[in-house]
């Protein structure tokens, strides 16, 4: 029994000696791994990490986006599963999953992908002046930025090297082309290939549509040294843009005497050059008119942009044509200092329909229920282009008077019929005859032609219309064709005033002409009696182009020598008056002599005028020439001092009374008559009346007739008694 325990506690010694020895020989840190990188996709994926560790080991991920199934272990070989999360950005990305045991540590890198991108505006509109654009740009690719070919305009500043988030800066120069343009530029990259657009608006507004009337030469407007009509030509361009702006250009085209015949510029195409403003009024070469303060001239330079008509006051326009086709540019400023660019690219249809010059309708209701003849008086006037230069029966200008019925046609518009041409007799039934026709409706009379001679001006005619025809019909156009034939003397007076007669010529006008709405001139008549001017209609003074002499009347009898109006004194002679009617019925026309030094001032916007207006003061009728008279001065046959019931058509002349300027307004004491029997035979009634009272009035724009050939046939005359 003693024997067993010994062994046993032997046998105990020996096995703790022998574990002491293994403890003292313990292995090294150990780890064996298969590969040290893994690559996925940008999906989200659980790859795993196969590896074998002798001792316990431990795992740690350094992303939130990378999850090991396990983070530590006991030795053995191990499959350790990684959940990595799906790839949301825009780059490719890593992360790491270190293993470790004991202090050995292995490194396991986790790489997962993206999809290539590249994201960007790709269209921009920017306006007309030099510019930079930074355009954003988002990619993880590398890439070049390329301008088009076509594109020369836009050029690269920089660019910043991918993948990262940054922008791309190009230049793009001023536009200086007609109408807007569009480039290019393409970014590129691996795989990707994006083009990016740039439409860039330009300085000139274009026109979508052009159009374009030969007016022929104007005849309201005189060369002030030669007595005659400018030798000029003009052509309206009307332009429309897409957005509905309306420009309308008149330009100026001068013709040249070539052997002493008027030679014209081609009427079927418009005139090329550059346009300056027709500061002077006298539509010489090579200028384009603007509208005058008066509004006298009827085409003119001028916008509507949005419905608003803007007036024109300086500016440059630039007409090229090649082969047909018109490149237009119209820099115009208007009253407000406002700058507006229109461009036109394309062909341009011309027409030589009308000449428009003063064309306008006006009606008379001349005979209402207060005379009892129940007739409507009509005036239409016109002018038409010249077509070929080496006629003598191309018309310039014509004018009839026609009669309807009272209350049977609308006012609204120029009526329609055939006019037999007849007299209009005086009617004697009258309580104040003086003037007042008596018409049949259905007949015309009045009728003013003028045509073209060799010399680019006109000659007048002597109609004989007895027995013709006015026909007067409605296109669907809206404009009214006029069709009348006749034989005609034509006329003109030499520097004599004599009549010059040519040989009988037959007449022929068919033409379409736009007539605007009728002007109702008359609807509160006068009777030819004592008037109080209290009212103006219209502006005053403005309205009226006077007329300075100088300091002269007519000329000596060797027609050479100027005969002062008051031997040596200083003095200048005026007339001026207003075409708007006093009371809605009286045109006032008066001549005087006031103090000399007068100075002809020219305004900017025409030459044939100036600012400063007509001296105040008051000028009592008078038949002698002297400082501060009012003076019955005639010019041929013609008064220059008189007061015309727009109404009845009666003329009264002053015979004694006087009116007064001052500080803008007009005094009026006169008492007038009319003639007895006189001028060109028309029967007058000597009755006399007296005009008193005044209105606002400032005579401006006094036209410069100071010349020669201005006055010669100045004559102080009265064409009715004045004892």
């Amino acid at each position: 029994m003693k024997k067993f325990v010994l062994l046993a506690v032997t046998a105990l010694v020996g096995l703790a000696v022998f574990s002491c020895k293994e403890k003292e020989i313990e292995p090294e840190d150990a780890l064996s791994i298969a590969g040290t990188t893994i690559t996925v996709g940008k999906e989200a994926a659980t790859p795993a990490i196969t590896f074998t560790a002798n001792k316990a080991w431990t795992a740690q991920s350094d992303s939130q986006w990378i999850v090991p199934d396990k983070t530590s272990g006991e030795a053995g070989t191990v499959n350790l599963s990684i959940a990595v999360a799906e790839n949301d950005t825009w780059a490719q990305r890593s992360g790491k999953v270190t293993v470790s045991v004991g202090g050995l540590k292995t490194v396991f890198t986790i790489v997962q992908g993206t999809e290539s991108i590249m994201e960007s505006a790709f269209a921009f509109s920017i306006s007309p002046e030099a510019q930079d654009i930074a355009i954003p740009v988002k990619t993880n690719l590398q890439y070049t930025v390329t301008p088009a070919a076509d594109s020369p305009w836009i050029t690269v500043v920089s660019t910043k090297a991918a993948p990262q988030e940054g922008t791309i800066k190009i230049h793009v120069a001023a536009n200086t082309e007609l109408g807007p343009r569009t480039g290019s530029f393409v970014v590129a990259a691996p795989g990707f290939s994006q083009t990016y657009t740039v439409v860039q608006d330009a300085s000139w507004i274009p026109a979508k549509s052009a159009e374009a009337v030969y007016i022929g030469n104007s005849q309201s407007i005189y060369d002030n040294e030669n007595y005659l009509i400018n030798l000029h030509q003009q052509y309206i361009v009307k332009l429309t843009t897409e957005g509905g702006d309306q420009i309308t250009l008149a330009l100026n085209k001068k013709g040249e005497l070539k052997d002493g015949v008027f030679a014209f510029f081609p009427v079927d195409k418009v005139p090329q050059g550059t346009f300056e403003i027709d500061a002077t009024g006298r539509k010489e070469d090579n200028t384009f008119s603007i509208m005058s303060s008066t509004g006298e001239d009827k085409y003119y330079t001028g916008l509507v942009v949005d419905g608003r008509e803007l007036l024109i006051y300086d500016g440059e326009i630039v007409v090229e044509e090649a082969d047909g086709n018109y490149t237009i540019t119209a820099v115009l400023v208007d009253a407000a200092g406002v700058q507006h660019s229109y461009s036109y690219v394309g062909a341009i249809p011309l027409s030589t329909d009308f000449r428009g010059g003063n064309a306008k309708v006006d009606w008379k209701n001349t005979f209402d229920t207060h005379y009892t003849t129940k007739a409507n008086g009509w005036e239409v006037e016109f002018y038409l282009p010249r077509k070929d230069p080496a006629s003598k029966t191309d018309v310039s200008y014509c004018s009839f008077t026609f009669y309807t019925a009272a209350g049977e046609v609308s006012l609204d518009e120029i009526p329609t019929g055939s006019y037999t041409f007849g007299a209009a007799e005086r009617n004697a039934d009258l309580a104040y005859p003086n003037g007042v026709l008596k018409a049949n409706p259905g007949i015309f009379t009045n009728v003013s032609v003028s045509v073209y001679n060799e010399s680019g001006g006109y000659n007048y005619t002597e109609v004989a219309a007895e027995g013709t025809t006015l026909t007067i019909t409605k296109n669907a156009d809206g404009t009214n064709n006029f069709k009348y034939a006749a034989t005609v003397t034509p006329y003109y007076y030499d520097e004599s005033w004599n009549a010059v007669y040519g040989d009988p010529v037959q007449l022929s006008i068919d033409i379409d002409v736009p007539l605007g709405k009728p002007r109702d001139l008359t609807t509160h008549p006068r009777d030819d009696g004592d008037d109080v001017f209290v009212s103006l209609d219209g502006a005053a003074g403005t309205e009226y182009i006077g007329y300075w002499y100088g300091s002269h009347i007519g000329v000596m009898e060797d027609g050479t020598t100027m005969k002062p109006a008051i031997p040596d004194t200083p003095c200048d002679v005026f007339t001026f008056g207003s075409n708007s009617h006093f009371n809605d019925a009286w045109t006032l026309t008066v001549s005087v002599i006031t103090n000399g030094g007068y100075v002809y001032e020219k305004n900017v916007l025409n030459n044939r005028y100036c600012g400063n207006p007509v001296p105040d003061g008051t000028y009592t009728f008078s038949t002698e020439a002297k400082v501060g008279a009012l003076i019955p001065l005639r010019y041929g046959s013609s008064s220059r001092c008189s007061v015309l019931n727009n109404y009845t058509g009666t003329t009264y002349y002053p015979v004694s009374g006087s009116v007064t300027l001052a500080n803008g307004t007009i005094s009026v004491d006169l008492v007038c008559k009319a003639t007895e029997a006189g001028i060109m035979g028309k029967p007058y009634s000597p009755a006399s009346v007296h005009f008193t009272g005044g209105t606002a009035f400032t005579c401006y724009y006094l036209q410069d007739w100071s010349a020669l050939n201005r006055v010669k046939n100045l004559s102080i005359n009265s064409p009715v008694p004045v004892q």
